[in-house]
């Protein structure tokens, strides 16, 4: 089966009746089934039922994506992409999606160091030491106390949080910025727990005392990663720069629950 993904803002227009029918019309020219997904709202439905789309509650700035699978999907993702590019903010579609900038689309209210992996093999300790290393490269940190933090941290619990995410974190008086962690594994990784294994490794590090905007965005995005479907939408999606976007985006919008 064949999957392709378009990922996509909605511009302040929205998108209204005739562009949802405009879209079910394109979608039925092909053998592929397309839901569209609210990502901000956790809310899916087939492009086949306009009614059913419009009880997504699409509002304008919500991140949202085109899942179109099938024998055609790949000729479909293109013919939709052009559609979307012509009403909505494009981030990625067609046959093959051209990296961007998730910075561009989403800023955050504190600054944020991002520090991005992709497709690691290393184990949980490895791992822990490589983002200690990356932070310490832009504080005056070493890696062994900001590893020996994050090490301490998983000793009370695992910082596993199910549904395939970890998210170790800690406050620290060594960082003066905040650093953010976004992880992806080549194969499902031992985190010691019994939630599972996780293939998506989410890791913050916060100066002590924290802001209060960062606590707010933080405390709620890790609420955010109770729910599956929250969940499905980190693990599902391969392209780092859609997973960054879908981060930032839950960082900025910590109430949108």
């Amino acid at each position: 089966m064949i999957t392709r993904r378009i990922t996509f803002f909605v511009d302040d227009e929205g998108l209204a009746a005739w562009r949802l029918n405009r879209l079910k019309t394109l979608a039925g020219y092909f053998r592929s089934v397309t839901i569209f997904c609210n990502l901000s709202q956790r809310k899916q439905a087939s492009v086949e039922h306009p009614m059913r789309m419009m009880s997504l509650s699409i509002k304008p700035g919500d991140l949202c994506q085109l899942l179109i699978e099938g024998s055609d999907a790949e000729l479909a993702s293109l013919v939709l992409t052009v559609f979307i590019d012509e009403h909505a903010i494009l981030l990625s579609g067609g046959k093959k999606s051209a990296p961007f900038s998730p910075s561009e689309h989403v800023n955050l209210p504190f600054p944020t160091c991002i520090h991005r992996i992709q497709n690691t093999t290393n184990d949980k300790h490895s791992l822990l030491a490589e983002f200690a290393l990356a932070v310490s490269l832009h504080e005056s940190a070493t890696q062994e106390s900001l590893f020996n933090a994050l090490y301490k941290r998983e000793g009370v619990s695992s910082t596993c949080m199910g549904n395939g995410i970890a998210l170790p974190h800690i406050l620290s008086p060594e960082v003066s910025n905040v650093h953010l962690l976004i992880c992806t594994t080549q194969s499902p990784l031992d985190w010691g727990s019994q939630r599972g294994d996780v293939s998506r490794v989410i890791g913050l590090m916060l100066p002590t005392p924290p802001q209060r905007e960062q606590i707010v965005a933080f405390s709620g995005f890790s609420q955010q990663l109770l729910d599956e479907h929250f969940c499905a939408y980190l693990t599902e999606n391969q392209d780092i720069d859609v997973i960054e976007t879908i981060i930032l985006h839950a960082l900025n919008t910590p109430t949108s629950l």
